[in-house]
C-alpha cells in the first residue's frame, strides 16, 4: 500500500503546492494500480472526505503508516510531525516545491516567512527519500545539495485565452501572499490591487515600511481568484525571487496582464520586463507606461509563446507516472 501525504488539496487552495495536488490527484491517482491512502499533515480547514487528517487522529495515521509499504510525499509540512517521522525509512518519493535554502535570507530589509521552516525537517525527509523530484522548470539549488533530483516542471492549460488589450489603468495587480521572495515590497507608492492574507499583508508592510496608501487590498480566497483577474488592471507584479514555476504569472498571461518578472525567471524567454531590486521594478513600471500598446504587446506576445512548453499535460502526466510506478 502507498501512502500519499500532503499538506491539503480539494477545495482548500491557499497556494501553487494545493494547485499542483488537486492536480495530481485528478490526473494521476485513478492511474495508480496499487491500494494507497491520502494523509493530510494539518487539521481538516475545508474537510476532504477521503483523506486522513492528521490532527486528532494520530493512533489511526500511525497505524497506516506502520502497515504502508511506501510514503510519497506530494507535499510535506515545513515542521516536524513526530509520527510521520518514525516513518520516513519507508518514502519512496519526495515531491519539492519549495526548497528551504531558497526561502531565507532574501531581503535586507525585512523578512516575512508564511510558517515556521525548519530545514533539518526536511532534510530528513529528503536524505530518506529513495527518489527526490523537483517541480520547477529547471535545476535549482536543490540539484546542488541532491544531484540525483530528477525535474519535472508543472504544467499549465490555458483557460480564458484572454488577449492584452493595451494599458488602460495605471494600477498593478498582485495576487501572491507576501512572503518576502513575492517582493510585496516592490509596490512601493505605486497603485496595486493586492490579493492576498490580510495576515501576510500587515507583517510585510509592518517589516518593510513602504507608502501602501494608493493599494487596494483584497483577502485573498481561491473561489474569487477568476473575479480578481477581471478588475481594471493591465500590469502584474510577478517578479518573485526565486520562483520555481509560477502559476499567477501563468494567470497573468492567461487573462491578457503584463507581467513585470524577476530577472532570472525563464531568463531563456527574451522578455524586456524585468527587476531584480524595488528601484528597477519602478523603472519598469514606468516603462510600461511609456512604452505603447505595440512594443508592450510585442513583449505580452513573446512571453506566452515561451510559456506554451509548459502547457502539455499529457507530457506532464507520463512522467510523474514513470516515477510513480
Amino acid at each position: 500500500m502507498i501512502v500519499f501525504i500532503t499538506t491539503g488539496y480539494g477545495k482548500n487552495v491557499i497556494g501553487g503546492a494545493d494547485i499542483w495536488c488537486n492536480n495530481f490527484i485528478e490526473n494521476i491517482l485513478p492511474l495508480v494500480k496499487e491500494d494507497y491512502k491520502i494523509i493530510i499533515d494539518g487539521r481538516p480547514l475545508v474537510r476532504e472526505i477521503d483523506a486522513i487528517y492528521t490532527f486528532g487522529n494520530e493512533k489511526e495515521v500511525d497505524k497506516i503508516l506502520d502497515e504502508c509499504d511506501k510514503i510519497v510525499f506530494l507535499h510535506h509540512s515545513y515542521k516536524p510531525n513526530p509520527i510521520i517521522q518514525k516513518y520516513l525509512h519507508k518514502t519512496y518519493l519526495t515531491f519539492v516545491h519549495a526548497f528551504i535554502p531558497d526561502m531565507v535570507g532574501l531581503n535586507d530589509e525585512y523578512e516575512n516567512i508564511m510558517t515556521r521552516l525548519d530545514w533539518h525537517w526536511q532534510k530528513d525527509i529528503l536524505d530518506n527519500s529513495e527518489n527526490i523530484v523537483w517541480i520547477g522548470y529547471e535545476k535549482d539549488t536543490i540539484h546542488t545539495y541532491y544531484p540525483k533530483t530528477i525535474t519535472i516542471p508543472n504544467y499549465y492549460e490555458w483557460k480564458n485565452k484572454k488577449p492584452f488589450v493595451g494599458i488602460i489603468d495605471n494600477k498593478v495587480g498582485y495576487a501572491a501572499r507576501c512572503e518576502t521572495r513575492k517582493n510585496a515590497h516592490y509596490l512601493d507608492a505605486i497603485p496595486a490591487f493586492i490579493f492576498s492574507n490580510k495576515y501576510d499583508y500587515k507583517r510585510m508592510l509592518e517589516g518593510s515600511k513602504i507608502n501602501a496608501s494608493v493599494h487596494q487590498f483584497i483577502e485573498f480566497d481561491y473561489r474569487f481568484h477568476n473575479k480578481f483577474f477581471e478588475k481594471n488592471f493591465q500590469i502584474f507584479h510577478g517578479a518573485y525571487t526565486k520562483e520555481p514555476f509560477g502559476y499567477a504569472i501563468f494567470d497573468a498571461i492567461d487573462n491578457g496582464k503584463l507581467p513585470i518578472l524577476d530577472g532570472s525567471w525563464m531568463k531563456d524567454i527574451k522578455y524586456r520586463y524585468r527587476a531584480i531590486n524595488k528601484k528597477q521594478f519602478h523603472y519598469q513600471y514606468i516603462k510600461i507606461l511609456e512604452d505603447g500598446f505595440e512594443k508592450n504587446k510585442k513583449q505580452f506576445d513573446r512571453l506566452k509563446t515561451g510559456l506554451e512548453k509548459y502547457t502539455n499535460k499529457k507530457n506532464w502526466v507520463t512522467k510523474i507516472l514513470e516515477v510513480i510506478c
